[in-house]
């Protein structure tokens, strides 16, 4: 019994200190550079403990906007606004216009450019084939376009309404394809591709290519080498290893890249040769891809 009555005594000196207010004093301090912040501590937390609108919290929260339109200092002011969101009577602003904004349907698109954008946003929005200003076959046109932005944009579009169509068509373009750029934007949109489309294509030997699109060829066979059966895993070998033999370039460092995946314990005879001589650069990427040859 002794020990409850202490704990009752307790909790009466608590709620007691906590319904304690604030004193001017402590008002005061807010225009005190050094004491600021103690003092919109204490204030904020007498704020906090009216949970309800109430005569109390009333004539609490009508202090504190006295205490705002008595002080000029803008940090006096921040503290105090701060503090007033507090007040259980606050009521959120309503927006400038409460008013729903009309809604306008996009024109249709006139020219190639426009019905292209016409096309992507309705494939954003999910909506039915049956309104896209652009068949299949204007699309594979249209990838044909002079302007590269322009025939990306359409690979794109294509690649999205139908791989199978778009798969034959981006691996053309990225074999002829020389700047850096687009070679890599060409071969984002492959990499995009179900796997087991842009694998029926890809070349076993991509000579004839740009060196651009040699190391976008060789990037893609380490992404999705999994997919490749044994005899055509193989040709890929095959076409792979002279490349691990050029000059510092990214076709060289591409074609280091594929190893672990393409190549097994059984090829370092092969791969240990490939790596003599090469240069300071590529020399650390060669012997970590020999590091984690697999023994597969």
């Amino acid at each position: 019994m002794k020990h409850l009555s202490l704990f009752l005594a307790c909790a009466v000196c608590l709620v007691a200190s906590a319904a304690e207010a604030p004193s001017d004093a402590t008002f005061a301090d807010l225009a005190v550079a050094e004491k600021r912040l103690a003092a919109q501590q204490a204030i904020f937390d007498h704020s906090r403990s009216f949970a309800k609108a109430s005569p109390e919290a009333k004539a609490w929260f009508d202090r504190v906007r006295a205490a705002a339109k008595a002080t000029e200092s803008p940090e006096v002011l921040a503290a105090f606004g701060q503090i007033l969101l507090l007040d259980p009577a606050y009521k959120p602003l309503l927006p400038l216009n409460p008013k729903q904004p009309n809604e306008y349907e996009a024109p249709d698109g006139t020219t190639p450019e426009t019905k292209l954008a016409q096309l992507e946003r309705l494939l954003d929005q999910r909506r039915s084939s049956k309104e896209y200003p652009l068949t299949v076959d204007e699309l594979v046109a249209l990838t044909k376009n002079e302007d590269f932005a322009t025939a990306q944009r359409a690979n794109r579009l294509l690649r999205r309404i139908s791989p199978t169509v778009a798969a034959p068509i981006l691996w053309e373009r990225v074999a002829k394809l020389t700047q850096r750029s687009q070679v890599q934007e060409v071969e984002d949109e492959i990499l995009r591709l179900p796997s087991s489309i842009a694998m029926k294509l890809l070349p076993v030997d991509p000579s004839g290519m740009s060196l651009a699109a040699k190391a976008s060829w060789a990037r893609i066979v380490a992404t999705r080498i999994n997919g490749y059966g044994k005899s055509r895993r193989l040709a890929i070998k095959e076409s792979m290893l002279p490349l691990l033999k050029g000059p510092a370039n990214e076709l060289t460092e591409a074609a280091w890249a594929s190893v672990p995946r393409l190549f097994t314990e059984a090829d370092r005879a092969a791969l240990t040769e490939a790596s003599q001589g090469l240069s300071e650069r590529i020399a650390p990427k060669a012997k970590a891809a020999l590091d984690a040859l697999s023994a597969k």
